[in-house]
């Protein structure tokens, strides 16, 4: 009799147990276990233009969604939003789940999660997890350095050019330029090239497959200054020395009548290796695309063109794979 007192016991508190941790969230989702998610994205939404389309794959990051989520309480009656994100949820197995994500940039509010097929059940994240969030998303993994012009701190990384490689390559990789440290900052009182949003600081090039995995990382080194991007942008693709590898650029600003570019390749190996310009660190080009630009393509190489105030014309030079090197096949009229 004791004994089958003590095993309907320990069954009360089998069942007790087990409704804390499924029902505890008070979400009707169910319990979202950290362990079990490889991944979760958050792309921009053309409501919430923010910007940002965000990866997170790292432990730390995907237990503050986990626990966010767990936090949330449904909300009653008919739902009447604007989302800034879909977050997309992705299992070990494969198993998707896709939700709406709202958060503004106001510390001390709530959050807005809606989860289902048809995005209709609303539940509310309590504010102290959306502000745990909010710091995550809004430089994703930066902290408030306090400056009052906004400018905060980035312990990246940061990812602000994603590029599928699947049409040039063959395979499912993808190539990003990701800033490792540095500032982000936000300024729109000036009317120049200045203004808006601003990424500065130390960056690298990643190859990674479609999990995630680094397969190879390259650090930009050599610039003169700090790298600087006012937006997220495409990496543009050519081959310029015909060996079948996809060739791009990466520039900088220079001036209004143009921006500075060098060349880099991602070889069949993954790696990826700066292409020499014989006589100049940087390549000025006239063109509209300030970070990344496509090469007008010749026999064995590529030309360039920019307007020189001095001559009050545009001047155009013509490039040359030798090997080892492009080498300047004229004087552009200089």
């Amino acid at each position: 009799m004791e004994v089958e007192l003590i095993r309907r016991l320990l069954l009360i508190l089998f069942m007790a147990a087990m409704v804390l941790i499924l029902g505890g969230c008070q979400n009707g989702f169910g319990y979202i276990n950290a362990r079990w998610i490889d991944e979760i994205s958050l792309d921009d939404t053309p409501v919430g233009r923010t910007g940002l389309n965000l990866l997170f794959t790292d432990k730390t990051s995907v237990s503050l969604f986990a626990a966010a989520m767990n936090k949330s309480k449904p909300i009653g009656g008919e739902l009447d939003y604007d989302a800034e994100f879909s977050m997309r949820l992705t299992y070990g197995d494969g198993y998707t789940q896709d939700y709406d994500l709202s958060l503004g940039k106001a510390k001390g509010q709530p959050g807005l999660l809606v989860a289902g097929k048809h995005f209709s059940n609303g539940y509310t994240i309590p504010a102290a997890r959306a502000d745990k969030l909010r710091d995550l998303i809004y430089g994703s993994g930066v902290e408030n350095s306090g400056d009052p012009t906004g400018e905060v701190t980035v312990a990246g990384p940061v990812t602000v050019s994603r590029n599928d490689l699947h049409a040039l390559t063959g395979s499912p990789l993808f190539l990003n330029l990701e800033l490792v440290s540095g500032t982000y900052s936000e300024d729109w009182s000036q009317v120049s090239i200045l203004a808006g949003r601003s990424w500065s600081g130390n960056y690298r090039l990643a190859v990674l497959d479609d999990q995630g995995k680094r397969l190879s990382s390259y650090p930009l080194t050599g610039y003169p200054e700090p790298l600087r991007f006012g937006e997220m942008f495409a990496l543009q693709f050519g081959d310029y020395n015909g060996d079948g590898d996809p060739d791009f650029t990466i520039g900088q600003y220079g001036s209004s009548n143009g921006s500075l570019f060098r060349l880099y390749t991602l070889r069949k190996d993954h790696s990826i290796a700066q292409l020499p310009v014989a006589g100049a660190a940087d390549l000025f080009i006239s063109t509209p695309d300030t970070y990344s630009t496509r090469l007008d393509t010749l026999p064995g190489g590529f030309k360039t063109e920019y307007y020189d105030n001095s001559l009050g014309q545009d001047v155009e030079h013509t490039y040359k794979w030798t090997g080892t090197v492009f080498e300047r096949m004229n004087n552009g009229g200089n």
